[in-house]
């Protein structure tokens, strides 16, 4: 009787209950989460050893200078301006060339650190600005408006804000009388805001001016870039609005025709940006170039600023409304300021405006090319 061949049997691994519960699905790529997620992307910053030692300076000489016969609430921000200027400029401190974010970040460390130890407590937003700066604002009818205005402004380093009104009203006045260095001007009639702001220009002797908008107040933060980037380094700083231009049919009127004008001057990289747009700011040594008269027709003094060699630049984007279709008087404005910058342009650069012409032959024309 044959025998029956041995057989070994395999062992079976055992599956695992959460595997014939749930099978396993390939992902798809939509599923995956990304690397740079919104939820993570969100999460706050934890300061640098930097940012840690600027705090922990502001505290000790916050301390300090509480024990002064002049701490009162009314010097903490000066106070502060002049500590953390001192700190950043000191060797080893800062270099001008820094990323803005980041010296935002140390600032910001070293006010809280300072108000800890000071006891005292005020809407801060430092900046290590070497020359002196100053706010023109000219004012609308919205009274609260123009409080939230000055109320950011407050926070800066600015020597003084100029107020300029048409016909102010007493709530006008009650609203800026709050502020220390805020001067308010009144006018007797209804003044264009442009002639108002280059009045406005025409009354500081700051290095740096910073024209806001004392209808849709900006925040502090915002206006802060402004500061820091005409501080040595920038002759006129515009609102970076093409940096969200969107497609050419996207575009509204008054946008083309600033794009067009930046790309006939040879500055396409300046986009759809323009003095006309609010905020701005400007160097002593750009408005002395321009004079403050030239303000009354921004797009004017836009172009000549391109056309004497400033140096013209951005400092981020703060929403602006621009009406996408002007009609009517407006648009005729619009358009005869455009033209008196071209005219401008034409007497400085000639005809062509430095634009080659290669491919017309006028020669052929004889006596009626010329």
């Amino acid at each position: 009787m044959k025998k029956k061949p041995r057989t070994t049997k395999r062992a079976v691994r055992p599956t695992s209950r959460r595997r014939l519960a749930r099978p396993s699905r390939p992902r798809s790529r939509r599923s995956r989460p990304k690397i740079g997620s919104a939820k993570r992307r969100a999460a706050p910053l934890r300061p640098s050893t930097g940012e840690r030692a600027d705090y922990a300076a502001g505290m000790n000489e916050g301390a300090a200078w509480r024990g002064n016969p002049s701490a009162a609430p009314e010097n903490l921000r000066e106070a502060v301006f002049e500590g953390w200027r001192r700190r950043f400029r000191e060797p080893g401190g800062g270099k001008r060339t820094a990323i803005w974010q980041r010296t935002l970040r140390r600032g910001r460390q070293y006010a809280e650190g300072f108000m800890q130890g000071a006891g005292m407590r005020a809407a801060i937003c430092p900046i290590p600005l070497r020359r002196k700066a100053a706010a023109v604002v000219r004012a609308g009818e919205d009274e609260a408006a123009l409080f939230q205005t000055l109320s950011r402004l407050e926070a800066l380093p600015l020597q003084e804000i100029v107020v300029v009104a048409s016909s102010p009203t007493e709530r006008l006045y009650a609203a800026a009388r709050g502020f220390t260095n805020a001067v308010v001007v009144g006018l007797p009639d209804s003044l264009d805001p442009d002639i108002g702001r280059a009045l406005g220009a025409k009354l500081t002797a700051a290095d740096i001016i910073l024209f806001a908008d004392g209808e849709r107040p900006a925040e502090s933060e915002q206006l802060a870039r402004f500061l820091w980037e005409c501080d040595g380094k920038l002759d006129v700083v515009l609102n970076d609005l093409g940096s969200r231009m969107g497609t050419f049919r996207r575009r509204g009127g008054i946008e083309r025709l600033q794009e067009f004008l930046n790309a006939s001057l040879r500055r396409e990289d300046l986009k759809t940006n323009s003095l006309s747009v609010l905020p701005f700011a400007l160097s002593r040594q750009a408005l002395d170039a321009l004079g403050a008269s030239a303000l009354t027709v921004p797009v004017k003094a836009h172009a000549q600023a391109i056309l004497k060699g400033l140096r013209i630049g951005t400092g981020g984007f703060v929403r602006a409304e621009l009406p996408a279709n002007p009609a009517g008087s407006g648009w005729r404005k619009t358009a005869g300021d455009h033209a008196e910058a071209w005219s401008e342009a034409i007497g400085v650069r000639g005809s062509r405006m430095h634009f080659a012409d290669s491919t017309r032959k006028r020669s052929l024309l004889g006596e009626w090319g010329t």
